[in-house]
């Protein structure tokens, strides 16, 4: 490796570790507690519980790990602030644009995990409430030869809304969860997850992407009016082919980490709704030390 470039990066890493020591990261949220124990004092169907915990386990690391990573973008992004451009760039890719990618990735990830756990989580819920309550999730198979029905997002939304029905929150936590990845935030990212995973997106800090730009449009032609004037007007059933100047800005790091961390709080409401849901579903399962009533034989 360059001497100079080695260099650089050991200069910049220890400045990163010294705000790591001073505890000066940001933001300023603690780290969930795996707080499950509730989940074992009731009586759940089958392997409900360890299905219940498992899911929430991943849930609360997902966004644990959220938090530490964006703390790690705020450092990094006070750190490279005071370098000139050439500098800034390498340490941005060395150091930071891995974990700003993964970050604007999760709104859109956390909320379909969310409604991913808990749909299962208050299935079960349910099953253990109610004895007669079906085991069968919109969407399953109903016959051996029919394969599972794959839902849209917005389908496994409102699936969660019906399943949810029995609780006044039920509103309220899918309302949270449609909060994630919403047009403002596709907006003020210039929609990066979904150019970035389909097309080609933004890129982070510097450069422009998509010069040129293909676009197809209704066809429109001159036509003379009955004053003797000309106007534009579309060509019934066809359509016109053009090329042009394009061109996507990158995204500001600064901006763009304020505009993500809005997002993490957002699934951080979402999980203490989900959470306190989760809690007043419980009430109604039986405790674990309570000794199932058995019918006498006649």
């Amino acid at each position: 490796m360059d001497i100079k470039y080695s260099t650089l990066l050991r200069t910049a890493f220890d400045a990163y570790l010294v705000r790591w020591d001073a505890g000066d990261m940001g933001p300023p949220e603690r780290y969930l507690p795996y707080d499950f124990e509730q989940i074992d004092q009731h009586r759940w169907s089958l392997f409900g519980a360890e299905m219940v915990k498992d899911e929430l386990r991943e849930l609360t690391n997902l966004l644990n790990h959220w938090l530490g990573s964006l703390r790690r973008w705020r450092a990094w992004n006070s750190i490279i602030a005071g370098y000139e451009q050439e500098d800034a760039w390498e340490l941005r890719r060395e150091f930071l644009e891995a974990l700003a990618h993964q970050c604007l990735l999760l709104p859109s990830a956390m909320r379909d995990t969310f409604t991913f756990v808990a749909t299962n989580s208050m299935h079960q819920v349910r099953l253990a409430q109610d004895a007669s309550y079906p085991d069968h999730i919109d969407g399953d198979p109903t016959t051996h030869d029919e394969k599972p029905r794959h839902l849209t997002r917005r389908q496994k939304e409102q699936r969660l809304l019906k399943l949810l029905a029995p609780w006044p929150a039920a509103k309220d936590l899918v309302s949270l969860i449609c909060s994630l990845d919403a047009q403002d935030y596709r907006s003020a990212t210039s929609d990066y997850r979904n150019r970035t995973s389909h097309a080609i997106g933004p890129r982070l800090g510097i450069g422009m992407t998509r010069a040129v730009v293909r676009s197809v449009k209704p066809a429109t032609e001159h036509k003379k009016q009955a004053n003797g004037t000309y106007e534009m007007v579309r060509v019934p059933g066809r359509m016109s082919v053009g090329y042009g100047w394009g061109g996507t800005l990158p995204l500001d790091m600064e901006e763009t980490c304020t505009v993500n961390l809005e997002q993490f709080r957002r699934a951080r409401a979402c999980y203490e709704c989900y959470r306190s849901l989760l809690s007043d579903g419980m009430k109604g399962i039986p405790l674990a030390s309570q000794i199932p009533q058995t019918p006498r034989a006649n």
